[in-house]
């Protein structure tokens, strides 16, 4: 290959973007990711929107959890189900941020059966009965991720009696920089103080006694910022025989002694209670502001006929800037070495 491409193709910025054969158009879908495909796809031509409405294995994942729109994700509700739609009841992978609620939880259910994974991350509108149903209703999970959401401390057994197979479970919320005082040490608190509820709650075990109870195939777990003691934490090595990795950083009320780091010997991987949070994915301090900006505030006349709405400006530029930053340099066939499989049929990158 010399010059951008090969002997009698023209260049990359002189091709027609619309003769790309299909199965390279796929992988270029797959590249840029779901959002982008939804909202420039079908305006860059037919032959574009063709195959992004009509190739379920674009949308056997939908992963809508970095996307620009903060606290008015809920914009993102109606295309969200557009593209649980299009996976033709093939959709494996299912994560949303700030906008998952019962009726999208239904909607997912109604559609497929074959689910995975799930992921909701401040989810607020979810409730413990939508997370049961789904739970119940998808007999395939492996893997659940609920990080920041309002449920109470039976969430965890109300997932693993539905879930009795789950092999991979995140159970994260918000935490303190520094150990919460226990509000019964007399050393802290006088005789006179008054302890309210709040403050009576800063262990519980119940949640970790629900996993331990429920999830005995568990091999992942991890509970960022739980309250569990080392009761709770010991029930979860008993009641998980399989467990190969734990992460239990924030974890302030386990106390790493020698007895629980003798149950954790078995363990391949363990995140301790002051361990470094630098490498977690989300803001999670609870001690910081919980407001969020807005890149662009969302006007309902920014939408595309299947009412999608149309965040960026240049959307046609921005996608075939994609294209070519990753394969303008190669012919279709160069593409397609790009595109491996697993063993279930799956693309890899």
């Amino acid at each position: 290959m010399e010059g951008g491409g090969v002997e009698g193709e023209p260049p990359a910025g002189d091709r027609n973007w619309s003769e790309l054969p299909r199965d390279v158009l796929m992988l270029i879908f797959l590249k840029v990711g779901l959002l982008d495909v939804l909202q420039a796809a079908g305006s860059v031509c037919r032959s574009w929107r063709k195959v992004a409405k009509e190739e379920p294995e674009i949308w056997r994942r939908i992963d809508l959890t970095d996307h620009p729109y903060g606290f008015e994700a809920f914009v993102l509700q109606d295309p969200t189900k557009l593209a649980i739609d299009r996976s033709g009841g093939l959709l494996e992978e299912f994560s949303v941020d700030y906008f998952g609620d019962d009726d999208l939880l239904r909607y997912l259910c109604d559609r497929t059966s074959v689910l995975k994974r799930l992921c909701l991350i401040s989810c607020y509108q979810v409730s413990e009965e939508a997370i049961a149903e789904t739970a119940k209703r998808q007999p395939l999970l492996e893997e659940i991720q609920i990080t920041f959401g309002s449920f109470s401390e039976k969430v965890t057994e109300i997932v693993g009696k539905e879930c009795p197979q789950l092999k991979s479970f995140k159970f994260n919320t918000k935490w303190y920089n520094m150990p919460h005082t226990d509000p019964h040490d007399e050393d802290e608190i006088s005789d006179e103080e008054e302890i309210s509820d709040d403050e009576e709650k800063t262990s519980d075990d119940d949640e970790a006694l629900g996993i331990a109870k429920t999830m005995h195939q568990l091999q992942h777990l991890q509970l960022i910022g739980n309250r569990m003691t080392n009761e709770g934490l010991k029930a979860i090595l008993d009641g998980c025989p399989h467990l190969e990795t734990l992460d239990i950083r924030r974890c302030y009320n386990v106390n790493m002694d020698a007895d629980i780091r003798a149950r954790c010997a078995r363990l391949k991987t363990i995140r301790l209670p002051g361990d470094s949070v630098d490498d977690y994915e989300l803001e999670a301090d609870a001690d910081q502001d919980d407001s969020c900006d807005v890149e662009e505030s969302y006007d309902d006349e920014d939408e595309d006929e299947d009412g999608i709405p149309c965040f960026y400006d240049d959307d046609y530029d921005r996608i075939l800037a994609v294209y070519n930053e990753h394969f303008g340099d190669m012919d279709d066939d160069d593409i397609r070495e790009y595109m491996f499989y697993d063993e279930d049929g799956n693309y890899i990158f």
